[in-house]
């Protein structure tokens, strides 16, 4: 039997805190779209299936968990889409220069339940302002989890920028879907019938 793949990544142990060797390169002349910790990068993939206007970025940690999403990339013959690796505690600040983001998406981040673990989160206020900063003016930032704690805190961070506008009503989590296609996270949730938050924000 395969060895099941761990799903829990320590950002202060990979690859020494020690940010990318070389930096990021997207197209330019097309909307970008990003999901950041984007896992097996199905998501982001099918995503970019759907707009073929968009240039679409997936980013995560460790460079197995791509394997997925590259696999479906050659299989659909995708043009628009990469996954990269990147250790967002390190490099958020440096991926992107300001206004080039649309939208970015956090799908169920990892929410490292224990306490003392909690510092390994990566989404900060130092990290919102830095998302701020790479969204183009009216840009989108969405995000997805099942983890009441790790949602109410995210919530709150993107309140408390005064950037940025929930496009939900003030301090709410949306009640329907905000993003297609579904997740993989998504689509076992909801079998289960397992509560989702979700919400939406722009930049104004």
């Amino acid at each position: 039997m395969a060895r099941r793949g761990r799903l829990h990544v320590n950002p202060y142990t990979f690859n020494g805190l020690a940010g990318r060797k070389e930096p990021l390169v997207v197209p330019q002349g097309r909307p970008l779209e990003v999901e950041l910790g984007c896992g097996d990068g199905l998501f982001i993939v099918e995503r970019a299936a759907l707009k073929s206007d968009v240039f679409c970025l997936g980013i995560d940690i460790r460079e197995s968990f791509l394997s997925p999403g590259r696999a479906r990339i050659d299989e659909l013959a995708l043009d628009n889409v990469v996954l990269e690796t990147a250790n967002l505690i390190v490099d958020l600040g440096d991926l992107f220069r300001a206004g080039r983001v649309q939208r970015f998406f956090i799908n169920f981040p990892d929410p490292f339940f224990k306490r003392r673990h909690h510092h390994r989160r990566w989404l900060t206020e130092d990290a919102v302002n830095q998302l701020v900063c790479a969204l183009e003016q009216d840009g989108e930032l969405i995000y997805q989890s099942d983890v009441w704690e790790l949602a109410l805190e995210a919530l709150t961070l993107f309140s408390m920028h005064s950037a940025l506008h929930n496009t939900c009503g003030y301090f709410s989590f949306c009640q329907g879907r905000v993003a297609e296609p579904r997740t993989s996270h998504e689509k076992v949730w909801e079998k289960f019938k397992r509560k989702i938050w979700r919400m939406s924000f722009v930049r104004h």
